[in-house]
């Protein structure tokens, strides 16, 4: 499993350094087709449950979302058709469910697959647009691959010393691996891989030192709040596996299961490095 692990990393995330770094549409291009991926896995895990959900009303929320997260266009601020975009999708979700129903009299939970559709939408396309939020700030590039990079690291370290040394559980109930051991050395490497991601990229970045809106102190906010926070991503997915009763999502990613078992942990941290470095830009 190890092996299987070790290369699917390998194989991919050269590949998604490269189209972070190239950003422009071949970024925005690498998102649309993880959060497509992430929305069929959704869709997917519920209907284990006989739910049967709308996957293009769930794309279509992720997609509205997204809208907020690109950047101008041409000279025109796409993000101010997001509230008209999203109730129209709104009113016809539920018109469609209505319709559903009343099609099909035997139809179970309808209001439950109405509120699952636009919530999985809605958390998905938060997470899609917060990560192209990203790569549009000022060092943008250096932003995100800091965010991530903290992600990566730390997720690894917790996975190396809870398979070695983890007893405690964290939370049994959602997810038997988690342990305490393993969220130490998560919060830990991730207060390591902050400050120290933002010396290597200093090294790489043309722009003059004093002039890099990342420090080590931000790098360090950074790896501690993501390190500490990002585990309840990886426990909410957690939690639909287990209520539809699988291990992974889907098997998309040898060793690592599916597209949302990978970006569990990203959707937090970027939403939660947007809004950290939002207010780090702005009070400086």
């Amino acid at each position: 499993m190890f092996n299987k692990r070790l290369l699917s990393a390998a194989v991919l995330l050269p590949i998604v350094i490269a189209l972070f770094a190239v950003g422009g549409w071949a970024y925005r291009g690498l998102i649309f087709i993880v959060m497509l991926l992430a929305s069929c896995e959704f869709v997917q895990l519920f209907r284990r449950k006989d739910y049967q959900l709308s996957l293009p009303f769930v794309v279509l929320i992720v997609l509205a979302w997204k809208v907020t997260g690109v950047p101008p266009f041409q000279g025109c601020d796409t993000s101010v058709y997001f509230l008209p975009i999203v109730t129209v999708l709104i009113l016809m979700l539920t018109l469609w469910e209505l319709l559903q129903t009343q099609r099909d009299g035997s139809r179970s939970n309808p209001v439950e697959q109405w509120a699952l559709t636009l919530a999985g939408g809605s958390y998905l396309g938060i997470g899609g647009a917060r990560l192209l939020q990203l790569r549009t700030l000022p060092d943008g590039l250096w932003w995100t691959l800091t965010v991530c990079g903290v992600v990566w690291i730390s997720e690894t370290a917790a996975y190396l010393c809870g398979k070695q040394w983890g007893r405690h559980k964290m939370a049994p109930s959602i997810s038997p691996g988690k342990s305490w051991e393993g969220y130490s050395a998560q919060i830990i490497s991730g207060l390591i891989a902050g400050p120290l991601l933002v010396w290597v990229w200093s090294l790489f970045s043309t722009i003059p030192i004093q002039d890099f809106t990342l420090t080590p102190g931000r790098g360090l906010l950074l790896g501690g709040i993501i390190s500490a926070l990002c585990p309840a991503g990886d426990f909410f997915v957690s939690m639909i596996k287990r209520e539809v009763d699988v291990k992974d999502a889907s098997d998309l990613i040898p060793g690592h299961g599916g597209v949302l078992d990978r970006i569990d942990s990203i959707l937090w941290a970027a939403i939660l490095g947007h809004l950290i470095i939002h207010l780090i830009l702005l009070s400086s």
